[in-house]
């Protein structure tokens, strides 16, 4: 079935395909939100970018085992997608490819899988996995916004970045700790999240804004010494913050950082006062202990 071939037809309800079928174009069925296809023909290897973007009413409940390929926003809004696994042969899910499909209930990823794209299960409040393919080695910018029922308790220890809002609202994260070559956090990356970690990655050098606000069950009581940025609110509102101390002397920490940690008591830090700009740091309730060793 060709690029386009029925792009924005929403008159469409019910397709027979033909015999033979092995590949669905780009933006094959995208916008036809009246589409009502329960199964895909078994021959199909491949899903183009955009094939069934939109299609609202699209119930599939499993695709056909030999597909290899998924494109980009293949099932994007797709709301009453309720597939619960995935071919064993995909090895990528791009960009956007599951996006605000809040039905979709996969218990598990193929273990092939290397790269997630960015926003690719962002609204899939129904996902539940508790782990991700061992090959993974980033986590792209909102990959799981809003999944609210994930219950992941560990990263595949390849992982070296978090992306933006990766894990923003994700309340059921069970992670205990990072992979420890994970070098930066990005904006937003476990906000609102359950994320309950007591010691961050040995080899982080960025915090970014807003990383691990209102992250309620955040215990950590250091900041490893090769930490250079921390950035504005990225400790927003953890009220299990309790002591922190610095093993190294970050080049910046926004003057906001620790705001409203209302439960930050002590800061413990290795350099003298004046050195990094900002004290206390947003924590209006901190002792900071200068030259602590």
């Amino acid at each position: 079935i060709g690029d386009h071939a029925f792009t924005d037809y929403t008159g469409l309800s019910d397709v027979i395909f033909p015999d033979g079928i092995t590949s669905i174009g780009n933006n094959a069925f995208s916008g036809c939100s009246n589409l009502i296809i329960d199964e895909l023909p078994s021959g199909v290897t491949t899903i183009g970018a955009n094939a069934f973007a939109g299609c609202a009413n699209l119930a599939l409940t499993e695709l056909p085992s030999g597909i290899t390929s998924i494109g980009s926003g293949a099932f994007e809004r797709c709301t009453r997608l309720a597939l619960t696994e995935l071919p064993s042969g995909i090895t990528n899910i791009g960009d956007n490819t599951f996006l605000e499909c809040e039905n979709l209930a996969l218990r598990e990823l193929p273990s092939g899988i290397t790269s997630i794209g960015s926003n690719a299960f962002s609204g899939c409040s129904r996902l539940a996995l508790t782990e991700l393919p061992s090959g993974i080695t980033s986590i792209s910018d909102g990959a799981f916004t809003g999944c609210t029922n994930l219950a992941l308790t560990e990263l595949p220890s390849g992982i070296t970045s978090i992306g933006v809002m990766a894990f923003s609202g994700c309340v059921t994260l069970s992670l205990g700790e990072l992979p420890s070559g994970v070098t930066s956090i990005e904006f937003s990356a476990f906000s609102d999240s359950g994320i309950g970690l007591e010691t961050l990655p040995s080899g982080l050098t960025k915090i970014g804004d807003l990383a691990f606000m209102n992250c309620m069950s955040l215990a950590i009581a250091e900041i490893p010494s090769g930490v250079t940025t921390i950035g504005e609110g990225a400790f927003y509102a953890c009220t299990e913050l309790y002591t922190i101390t610095f093993k190294g002397t970050p080049n910046y920490i926004n003057e906001f950082a620790f705001g409203e940690c209302a439960n930050l008591e002590t800061i413990n830090v290795p350099w003298a006062e004046g050195a990094v700009e900002g004290a206390p740091w947003g924590a209006e309730n901190a002792t900071i202990n200068y030259n602590h060793a």
